[in-house]
């Protein structure tokens, strides 16, 4: 039987094993205070490579969504997420998508903004103390594949001026290495902003769906 520790987000405790931990429960606390700044509330939130789902709960928890949809390959991270929705009575509100990328999302699904903190090495080694310790599938995206997918399919699932906010990390990549695959799915770059203090590695790569798209 699976043994779970808990993050707590004002009322919802999140359910997570150190296997699901890709640094949602630490860098992934800088999303509140920026989706709060630029977006307020937003009725529908996608969480991609979602783990167990750190960021949209917290962002749940904060108000700043109404629903919240997660997505993610893992099995493990499901076992997780639903446990968690289950225990904190969300499951009218939280819906899990065993998914590669969009592959195991309903095709009629459309969200005002997506959030997420995908694997950010694009590289199989040097290897960190942290990526000996975590399945590359947590931490490696070689040659950009995996973002690359995301932002091919990520429109067709965007409400009309809908938004795309991606976690980075400064170490591994700079916004230039996702501007080109960006622009190219029809998205436009809103820009790139630090994740604030405490959070000096990290930055929000901001993308958009235009108004009048679809």
């Amino acid at each position: 039987m699976t043994s779970y520790s808990q993050a707590q987000y004002g009322s919802i405790a999140v359910s997570y094993t150190a296997e699901l931990d890709g640094g949602g429960n630490t860098f992934g606390r800088a999303y509140v205070p920026f989706v709060e700044e630029h977006f307020g509330r937003v009725e529908n939130l996608f969480e991609w490579c979602a783990g167990p789902g750190f960021i949209g709960f917290s962002l749940l928890a904060a108000g700043c969504c109404d629903a919240l949809h997660l997505g993610d390959v893992n099995p493990a991270a499901r076992a997780a997420v639903e446990r968690t929705a289950r225990e904190n009575d969300l499951a009218d509100r939280v819906r899990f998508h065993l998914s590669a990328g969009f592959s195991g999302v309903p095709a009629d699904s459309r969200w005002d903004l997506m959030v997420g903190n995908p694997p950010h090495v694009n590289a199989a080694a040097p290897a960190s103390e942290y990526q000996h310790a975590h399945s590359p599938l947590i931490w490696q995206d070689e040659d950009w594949g995996i973002h690359r997918n995301f932002y091919a399919d990520a429109p067709r699932f965007l409400r009309p001026g809908g938004s795309v906010v991606i976690q980075e990390n400064h170490r591994f990549s700079t916004p230039g290495d996702f501007t080109p695959m960006v622009k190219e799915s029809g998205l436009e770059i809103v820009g790139a902003f630090e994740c604030g203090p405490g959070f000096e590695d990290y930055y929000f790569l901001w993308s958009r769906l235009p108004e009048h798209a679809g």
